[in-house]
């Protein structure tokens, strides 16, 4: 009796747990991004970009994003911007960016160091520090990634290994959501 008792429990369980959930926990736990729990819509906002035109957050829906805050002073920042360059030019035909945005530093500077890195993938500056502080960075760098419903879905502080074995596997499982149908834009 308490066999069949049990066994009814773990059918409940996995009913009542959605798959893809419990896999999507995993591959973020694997890849080194704690699951946000709840997931809740991510703070919108605009920043310039380093070319000086505007991009706002809630334009990228229907993309999965990966906002990565950083500064050029910051060594395990530019310790890890290879490895999401890597990422960057590998999955940029599909459904996804990487927005990385730089902490109260000039544009010039910005500039310089993408260009000499030659770095592609759009850097934003926050110069006020305002959206840092919506986000509750509290070390560089911090990543958060988001849907393309517009959800926190994980974070990380500190450097991701952004071209893990398994981010291939973690980014299909999201392009999958039919969320993800958004044309890409001009973001380079």
């Amino acid at each position: 009796m308490r066999l069949q008792i049990l066994l009814l429990g773990v059918v409940l369980i996995f009913r009542l747990t959605p798959a893809n959930a419990t896999t999507l926990d995993a591959l973020l736990q694997t890849i080194g991004l704690t699951a946000a729990t709840p997931e809740t819509l991510a703070a919108d906002f605009t920043l310039p970009d380093a070319q000086g035109q505007m991009v706002r957050l809630h334009e990228l829906r229907g993309r999965v994003v990966f906002v990565n805050f950083w500064a050029t002073w910051c060594l395990p920042c530019i310790h890890e911007m290879p490895m999401m360059e890597q990422l960057y030019q590998t999955f940029k035909q599909q459904p996804m960016t990487i927005v990385a945005v730089n902490l109260q530093q000039s544009r010039e500077d910005v500039v310089r160091f993408m260009e000499n890195k030659q770095f592609h993938f759009p850097a934003l500056l926050d110069q006020q520090g305002t959206v840092t502080e919506r986000y509750q960075v509290k070390a560089l760098p911090t990543t958060h990634l988001i849907d393309c419903t517009g959800k926190v879905i994980g974070y990380t502080t500190g450097v991701l290994q952004w071209t893990h074995a398994d981010m291939p596997t973690l980014l299909s499982t999201l392009f999958k959501d039919v969320a993800c149908t958004q044309p890409r834009t001009t973001m380079r």
